[in-house]
């Protein structure tokens, strides 16, 4: 067995396992999900741990204050990952998109000084703004373009895409231009998986998260229908609409859109829900020519196939 069909094996595996538990309603329970993602995921967890030491408690995003308050740790997880693969490599370019602040696309720079990074995001405001706080220091190595990762304009080929959190679809963008520009690494966390697909349907449930989800997205879809008029690109895209997901060729022999939407509906209360469409990407990923690992909404691919 090749390592390709390797990780196809333990991802399709893993899909297929959580679907069933998500067909047989065995969501939304944290005790319960947590055995039964250790079960389906142990492979691809085993496999992250050998290569990457070191995850922070809770490998598991619970959507609670508590653990949104984690992510910060794993975007410095993620930052030591970065820097370790990059460090002995000649000076690249290294892409974030959907930078917002810049924040992070600043820590790098100034982590790796042979390198330039570049930060994009559609509109520039919040990291012209992050670059003028007294206190912080932009990089020398560091600059901003304004871009739609949906339609990215930046040329070239990077020698690393990264991003820190890039909302439902964004992710699936930002994947892509990596896999288009036959970038060797790639190195990222998604999140937001509610609104993959143009959804912004959540599943009502009694507990307070779920409720600051359910406004949070009734503010975000009329400021959507805005947006839409003016074709700004914001979030969502006609080339990542619903029927544009399972990603994969190998979920869609075991998945289909409707059932898709479903789970995201489901996100905000399940790690199941948010593995599943998770796993889809590492299969996308793979299937491009990546060797893929993930664990707990992080990603590290790289390119094990030359175009």
């Amino acid at each position: 067995m090749t390592n390709r069909e390797y990780q196809l094996k333990i991802g399709s595996e893993a899909m297929e396992g959580l679907l069933g538990e998500f067909r047989a309603g065995n969501i939304g329970q944290p005790g319960v999900e947590k055995i039964r993602l250790g079960r389906h995921l142990g492979e691809l967890s085993r496999r992250w741990d050998e290569r990457f030491p070191g995850l922070p408690e809770e490998p598991f995003a619970y959507l609670s204050f508590k653990g949104i308050s984690r992510k910060g740790r794993r975007d410095q997880y993620l930052k030591r990952i970065i820097v370790k693969l990059l460090a002995g490599c000649e000076g690249g370019t290294i892409v974030n998109p959907a930078c917002v602040w810049g924040r992070h696309s600043r820590d790098l720079a100034r982590r790796l000084p042979p390198h330039r990074v570049l930060g994009t995001d559609i509109q520039g405001a919040w990291d012209w703004l992050y670059g003028h706080i007294p206190w912080t220091r932009t990089p020398a190595n560091y600059r901003f373009r304004r871009d739609d990762i949906f339609n990215p304009k930046v040329q070239g080929e990077p020698s690393a895409v990264v991003f820190f959190g890039a909302c439902a679809s964004l992710s699936d963008a930002a994947m892509d231009y990596a896999i288009g520009s036959h970038c060797p690494l790639l190195v990222c966390r998604a999140c937001c998986h509610t609104m993959i697909g143009g959804n912004i349907d959540i599943v009502k449930r009694p507990d307070f998260m779920n409720r600051v989800f359910r406004f949070m997205n009734f503010i975000l879809a009329k400021r959507l229908a805005k947006l839409r008029e003016k074709a700004d690109g914001h979030y969502f895209s006609p080339k990542y609409s619903a029927e544009h997901y399972p990603r994969s060729e190998t979920a869609k022999r075991l998945t289909n859109s409707k059932e898709v939407r479903e789970v995201a509906r489901n996100t905000v209360n399940s790690d199941i829900c948010r593995s599943i469409i998770d796993l889809d990407r590492y299969l996308h990923l793979a299937e491009a020519g990546y060797d893929v690992w993930y664990r707990a909404e992080m990603f590290v691919a790289e390119l094990a196939t030359k175009p």
